[in-house]
């Protein structure tokens, strides 16, 4: 499944707290989203599922991290823009 053109900023948003494992507990990280702590955990599905993104994470230091500590936005973006289901609804 894609996600909507207007979530990328709030992925990037996302990409950057992890990066940085500043995004605290579940419940902290969703409203530094601006999202229910439902929604982010839908969010992080979709992102470590449908986007492969390596995202952990960690009780010691209450944040999520990437496995490998790079910033994936630009593997997200890729991955997005050559994902089938969001080229073949492209322009509908």
């Amino acid at each position: 499944m894609m996600l909507p053109d207007h979530q990328f900023v709030l992925v990037q948003r996302a990409d950057d707290l992890i990066t940085a494992q500043s995004t605290g507990r579940p419940r902290q990280m969703a409203q530094r989203l601006g999202l229910s702590e439902r929604a982010w955990y839908y969010l992080l599905d979709r992102l470590r599922n449908d986007y492969g993104l390596p995202i952990l994470y960690d009780r010691f230091r209450c944040s999520y991290y990437y496995t490998d500590d790079a910033s994936h936005w630009q593997d997200f973006v890729q991955k997005f823009f050559n994902y089938p289901l969001y080229n073949n609804n492209r322009g509908k």
